[in-house]
């Protein structure tokens, strides 16, 4: 991977109007100049205008029309292992949920600020997006942690205090889609100085993994079978509901949460087809047909989280296992005594 700690960024374009945001492969590669260029082109202008009047339903439909870009670096393919080039110095910025009026007073600050490089109130006139060089550069394997934990800084220093909660934190992940879209209350400056401020470099957690004392599990008789079973079920329906009620827009990103039910069926192998193939049905009920999951890449991604993930250890299911042990241990112990 490179790192580029100076003006030169690279950053990856994609642009793919039937898929969108599920659009995972890099068009190409550009630099700060050609990303202005795009930012001012006339098919954006025109399809920011539909946007801008658009109706929520429509939103969806004309937002996928619309280029985005990885700002943190260039990519053979958007995740982050497949990262080439890392911009370490740039500060992304999502502020969303203001008024109009706020929106535009955002801009106008942001576009004030050493090291903005640019500053663009969004199609709708909801939030603002910018770019701030910075003049310390953020270590990659720390990336969102780094950003994450320094949004009290960063509004501080760049004079927003007043909106540091409308900050949203997910622009901070490293391979987190950047849309382009028009407004005419825009700012771009290629020649911008860096900042004379840098951000606390927050390592990331390492949370060690604590394999379960108990796997491939038989119950020792059918009460303990179906209290496991219960909790199993208990957690399926949980994730059933939450699924159920998810919003358009969250569904892709919440599909790992299948992993908390997949990684402890170590206890029940028998229930395996059930939990997986109701899973299946939840993930593909939130789009409009299989065939449209598995178009904008849902099933992958559930088929991805659901098989790569470790046993994992549940203290409530292992207490149930214990709990029938000693039953079990006191009933053979009364046996025992009876036949004496």
């Amino acid at each position: 991977m490179k790192i580029i700690t100076n003006r030169t960024f690279e950053f990856s374009l994609f642009f793919n109007v039937d898929m969108g945001l599920f659009n995972c492969t890099p068009l190409q590669t550009i630099n700060l100049e050609r990303l202005f260029e795009i930012y001012q082109s006339t098919y954006l202008i025109e399809k920011s205008k539909e946007l801008s009047i658009a109706t929520d339903e429509q939103k969806e439909v004309i937002k996928n029309q619309l280029p985005y870009f990885t700002y943190s670096g260039s990519y053979s393919y958007r995740n982050n292992e497949s990262i080439l080039s890392y911009n370490s110095s740039l500060l992304p910025l999502d502020i969303d949920g203001l008024s109009e009026e706020d929106a535009i007073k955002v801009q106008k600050i942001l576009s004030e600020q050493r090291g903005c490089l640019m500053s663009i109130i969004s199609p709708r006139c909801k939030g603002v997006k910018s770019l701030i060089y910075l003049g310390v550069g953020v270590d990659c394997s720390n990336h969102y942690q780094t950003l994450s934990n320094n949004i009290e800084k960063i509004a501080r220093e760049l004079n927003i205090q007043e909106f540091e909660s409308k900050i949203d934190p997910n622009q901070f992940k490293l391979s987190q889609p950047f849309f382009i879209g028009y407004n005419k209350h825009n700012f771009f400056n290629l020649d911008a100085i860096p900042t004379l401020w840098g951000l606390e470099n927050i390592e990331r957690k390492v949370v060690e993994h604590i394999p379960p004392t108990i796997t491939n599990h038989t119950p020792t008789n059918n009460l303990e079978q179906k209290r496991i079973y219960c909790c199993i079920d208990r957690i399926c329906k949980e994730n059933e509901s939450f699924f159920k009620g998810i919003g358009k827009g969250d569904r892709h990103r919440n599909i790992w949460r299948v992993r908390n039910l997949a990684s402890i069926l170590h206890y029940a192998p028998d229930l395996q087809e059930e939990m997986k193939g109701r899973m299946y049905n939840s993930i593909v009920a939130m789009y409009n047909s299989e065939d449209e999951a598995k178009r904008v890449r849902a099933i992958k991604t559930f088929e991805n989280c659901w098989g790569s993930l470790a046993d994992e250890k549940n203290d409530f299911i292992e207490k149930i296992i214990e709990d029938e042990k000693q039953k079990e241990k006191i009933r053979l112990e009364e046996l025992k005594s009876i036949n004496q």
